[in-house]
């Protein structure tokens, strides 16, 4: 089997998710490819791919606007072959949060039409070592809303072991 997994990726943990989910993939004895959204082409041949994976980071309540563009424009390709989206954001990973996290695909499904076949909800991570004052406010005040995140260093939140379930579900699905 062909896969492509397509993902953005604002701090480097979503890219992270999915060459994750390659390895796992390759491990498997299928061949995949990964796509970085913000290196799309509309020339692109996507036709010799069996399914997709679509790993998208939340920023801001929305995806990244290099998916959603990648979404739209290979709407029907997706809709025909077996298709994923792996969402990934802190509110997937915060206690009492989950529901916000699944409006965010919601609002996405929506926006874009497509149905994918399975979705996963993933926490994200923070990455205060790479935040100026202003990003850290933010993301202390406005994201945690007041939570206090513990000390100012970085902390990964994605669960590691359910990417690698929902990777077996989706490819016992497809093949």
């Amino acid at each position: 089997m062909n896969l492509l997994i397509v993902y953005g990726t604002t701090e480097g943990q979503t890219r992270k998710v999915a060459e994750r989910m390659a390895t796992d993939i390759r491990g498997r004895g299928h061949r995949v490819e990964l796509l970085d959204s913000a290196k799309f082409t509309p020339d692109l041949k996507l036709g010799h791919f069996d399914a997709f994976v679509i790993a998208a980071s939340v920023h801001q309540e929305h995806h990244q606007e290099a998916v959603t563009t990648f979404v739209f424009a290979h709407h029907d390709l997706l809709s025909g072959k077996p298709s994923a989206l792996v969402s990934v954001s802190l509110s997937a990973a915060l206690e009492g949060h989950g529901a916000a996290a699944r409006k965010y695909v919601d609002h996405f499904v929506s926006l874009t039409g497509w149905q994918p076949r399975m979705t996963l909800l993933l926490g994200g991570a923070l990455r205060f070592t790479k935040y100026d004052y202003f990003q850290e406010q933010f993301v202390k005040f406005v994201v945690m809303k007041g939570e206090d995140p513990g000390p100012e260093q970085d902390h990964e939140f994605t669960d590691w072991n359910a990417l690698a379930g929902f990777t077996d579900r989706f490819l016992a699905t497809v093949g």
